[in-house]
């Protein structure tokens, strides 16, 4: 029997690149088991928006990556969240097809999982596990679209939202399963009329592994300019993450030795810089280089907006990253996240959207003695360790595609 899976992920990156390196952590762990993993990702960088590998006029470039199989996508380029961007979409999820005629008469897949937060890719997934007579799985990410709605970006009416809840109901009575990141989205699946044998749990996490150090604290803390109480943000800067609650936070807290230090790029980022504020910026890093950025640091803050699909529906990448890196959390998140953090004692939490609070909290924080932050930090790592180790995740989730 084939043991191939194919997994289709239009932002999976390789530890190289800024980003979220679930895919390939999980993959590389699937390898190791046994499983034969191929990725396929899109070459448009979501950090930078700009194409690193392939030629525009190259559908798709295939390469290992350690003992993974990787193949690139090529896409339109955008600069925006506007209709360039939706193209983006598209045209990843067209060419991802048109790459997998090309693979499948060689590299045949018994598995196909296809990851939204976008539904066009995780569509493509399904029609060529169709064609393949492979299994189907669909990764829930983020709630399409029902997280544009709780934003307010767009009604039940929307000529936008009507094409995804369509595409929504399609995926879901095609899946053969499900793997979600957030024990919440289980009751939206459920509600859904999705059945419950069909629905794996499977959060994001860290590989402990790789958070090696080469350089000391203060050498790294030296290097970057840290040199008050750090609080550091790595990730997206765009409107679901309400980084002005942190921009306003520094103002109410101009004095007080603390900096905020905000790591990545995104959509928002021009006007949170114009915004001012006492908060430093820095360009993306690639995630190989996020352990020694938070080892340098005081601790770790994660902002997200104050709505239903927030609450119940995500799995931040940087929440584990803090924790596995025994950083104290600023956790400004609403719902499941916070209550993460709250069960490990491993932080604070502030109420979401409320830059008084999120200052309040940052001055706790700054006030707690050294010992008391390491405790915290260091229960933080237990609870990754016991909860969120991706080798364990990967182990929980050969067991759930072979049975398939």
């Amino acid at each position: 029997m084939s043991r191939k899976i194919w997994w289709v992920n239009h932002y999976a990156i390789t530890p190289e690149r800024p980003g979220g390196t679930r895919h390939f952590d999980l993959g590389t762990e699937l390898e190791a088991q046994g499983l034969d993993v191929r990725v396929f990702a899109c070459d448009i960088s979501l950090s930078t928006r700009k194409r690193t590998l392939l030629r525009p006029n190259q559908n798709h470039l295939s390469k290992k990556h350690g003992q993974l199989d990787w193949t690139w996508i090529n896409a339109a380029e955008y600069e925006a969240n506007n209709w360039k961007r939706a193209w983006n979409m598209i045209s990843f999820s067209k060419r991802f097809r048109r790459a997998a005629r090309k693979l499948a008469g060689k590299d045949r897949p018994s598995v196909i999982i296809g990851s939204s937060p976008h539904l066009f890719a995780a569509k493509s997934a399904m029609i060529v596990a169709r064609r393949r007579n492979a299994k189907f799985v669909l990764e829930l990410r983020d709630l399409w679209p029902q997280a544009l709605i709780d934003m307010g970006e767009m009604g039940e009416e929307h000529k936008v939202v009507k094409l995804f809840r369509s595409l929504e109901r399609e995926l879901y009575r095609g899946a053969d399963a499900f793997i979600i990141l957030a024990e919440g989205s289980r009751k939206y699946l459920l509600d859904r009329g999705v059945p419950e044998s069909k629905i794996h749990f499977i959060p994001n996490g860290v590989h402990l592994g790789h958070f090696q150090v080469d350089e000391t604290r203060e050498e790294t803390r030296k290097r970057l300019g840290f040199d008050k109480f750090t609080i550091v943000y790595t990730g997206a800067h765009g409107p679901a993450n309400t980084l002005q609650t942190v921009v306003e936070a520094s103002l109410i807290l101009e004095g007080s030795g603390i900096e905020f230090v905000l790591v990545g790029d995104g959509p928002s980022k021009a006007d949170l810089v114009s915004d001012g504020g006492n908060v430093r910026f820095m360009d993306p890093v690639s995630k190989g280089e996020i352990p020694a950025l938070l080892q340098a640091a005081d601790a770790g803050v994660i902002t997200l907006q104050d709505i239903p699909a927030f609450a119940y529906g995500v799995s931040p990448n940087k929440l584990f990253d803090y924790m596995g890196a025994q950083l104290p959390v600023l956790c400004s998140i609403p719902g499941d996240m916070a209550g993460v953090v709250e069960r490990a004692e491993a932080g604070l939490i502030a109420k979401p959207e409320d830059a008084q609070d999120l200052a309040d909290k940052a001055l706790a924080l700054q006030a707690m003695s050294d010992s008391d932050r390491a405790a915290m930090g260091d229960r933080g790592r237990a609870c990754v360790e016991e909860n969120f180790s991706r080798q364990k995740l990967a182990e929980q989730l050969k067991d759930m595609l072979t049975s398939l």
